[in-house]
């Protein structure tokens, strides 16, 4: 049998709902399908540059884990060779800056708390003027009328482009 007419069992058979016979079908036509295998210098050729990239890539993270390595070693030599005239003066500096900044870091503190605990309870007494009944009303009425205001120019504009406002 040909590949197109065992393509075309196979298809009848899916379309007339023969589970079975299209099953078997598809099996027939895949293994009818040729097998494709490469050459031996084809796959001898991709071997070697599989390897040889292998290779590479391994030569690779030996030199960088050796260049660590080595500038680990040097930055702990440098700093060993830093920390005895260096380090009583770091240690020294560091301890007078903080002693000099913490007071003020605190009293800046504090004066931002209470900023943010005026603005807090000032927002509090204005939502409080605000939320009563009457000017609440108030204010929806204001918005409507504004709402209003601004259809009535849009509507105007509208005429006026038209034509049709004699204003």
């Amino acid at each position: 049998m040909q590949d197109r007419e065992q393509l075309e069992r196979w298809l009848a058979s899916e379309a007339a709902g023969q589970e079975d016979a299209a099953d078997a079908a598809f099996a027939h036509l895949f293994a009818a399908v040729p097998k494709v295998e490469p050459r031996a210098e084809f796959v001898e050729l991709t071997a070697a540059r599989v390897w040889a990239e292998r290779a590479r890539r391994r030569r690779f993270a030996v030199l960088g884990w050796a260049a660590a390595v080595v500038i680990a070693a040097a930055g702990s030599l440098a700093g060993y060779a830093a920390a005895a005239p260096a380090g009583a003066w770091a240690i020294k500096t560091g301890i007078q800056l903080m002693s000099h900044a913490m007071p003020w870091l605190f009293a800046y503190a504090t004066e931002a708390m209470n900023l943010w605990w005026v603005a807090a309870r000032v927002g509090n007494h204005l939502a409080l003027a605000i939320a009563t009944p009457p000017r609440a009303a108030g204010l929806v009425a204001v918005e409507l009328v504004g709402i209003f205001a601004f259809f009535a120019l849009q509507r105007l504009v509208r005429w006026e482009l038209r034509g049709e406002a004699h204003v």
